[in-house]
């Protein structure tokens, strides 16, 4: 039916006569009703084909983000066969978080794992990395400190090019008073939100392409206040040291199930461990 639609509608746009038809009794143009069909056709099209569309670059564009984080898992895992997970500077802090190594190891044993970093979405600013949240959102599992501290996690993450997650958090942590200084691979810069002084800082370049875990977007936006964040977890392959191999997961800190990765609407788990996606 729609092919005969369609057929109706190209011998209307040539302006030939129809067969059996003399071209004196053919019009040269379209009425008003022809044009609305023509119009309502062209709408119900384009709201199916669009929307999927639309669908189909976001989702081709999640799983390039998703095999970044693959990209980190095997930079890590390739570390393990030189270094040790727990080389990590005892005495170096991050947004007041000590590292201690005692608690590491347990919580990389952990069905959560350990929080390395936390990125903010915005509906108006542009995507922020940082350590960890304000009291509303600590994580009790968090040791961003293991990314300050150079060693082990320092090497793995610039390997996988994610370098600069490690120099933005180191610089919020060794601020010039009240100021954070831009870098080689990450800026810097100060906003005014709700009356109150907060700093930005991200990637010179982005590290993920999708509208889920980078920039502001109505469909990542879910939180209270149009933001929302993401915690960046590494732990043990199903929670076991002697697995030699560590996964990285994606939680969601507001609007989703907190306790499984971040899942988005087009079906994307960003999980490296493909068990905690069923």
């Amino acid at each position: 039916m729609l092919r005969e639609i369609l057929k109706k509608l190209g011998d209307f746009c040539s302006l030939k006569a129809p067969q059996g038809t003399t071209s004196n009794k053919w019009k040269s143009g379209f009425t008003i009703v022809e044009l609305m069909v023509v119009i309502i056709i062209i709408n119900l099209l384009s709201g199916i084909a669009v929307p999927q569309l639309t669908d189909y670059i976001e989702r081709t564009k999640q799983k390039l983000d998703l095999i970044k984080l693959y990209n980190l898992r095997d930079a890590l895992n390739r570390a393990l066969y030189e270094g040790d997970v727990l080389n990590i500077d005892g005495s170096a802090k991050c947004d007041g978080v000590t590292n201690n190594a005692t608690n590491f190891s347990k919580w990389l044993a952990s069905d959560s794992g350990v929080t390395l970093f936390i990125i903010e979405l915005h509906n108006e600013l542009a995507i922020n990395y940082q350590a960890k949240n304000n009291n509303r959102f600590t994580d009790a599992y968090n040791m961003c400190g293991a990314l300050t501290g150079g060693g082990f996690w320092t090497d793995a993450f610039k390997d996988a090019g994610f370098g600069a997650v490690a120099d933005i958090l180191y610089a919020r942590d060794h601020k010039n008073g009240n100021k954070i200084e831009s870098g080689e691979s990450y800026v810097a810069y100060p906003v005014k939100i709700n009356g109150s002084d907060w700093w930005r800082t991200h990637p010179r370049q982005p590290l993920f392409i999708s509208k889920a875990l980078n920039g502001a977007s109505s469909t990542a936006i879910t939180g209270a206040g149009g933001q929302n964040r993401y915690k960046f977890r590494a732990k043990w392959t199903k929670g076991n040291p002697q697995s030699h191999s560590l996964e990285i997961v994606i939680q969601s800190m507001q609007g989703y199930d907190k306790d499984k990765p971040f899942t988005t609407r087009q079906g994307t788990c960003f999980s490296t461990e493909a068990s905690l996606c069923r």
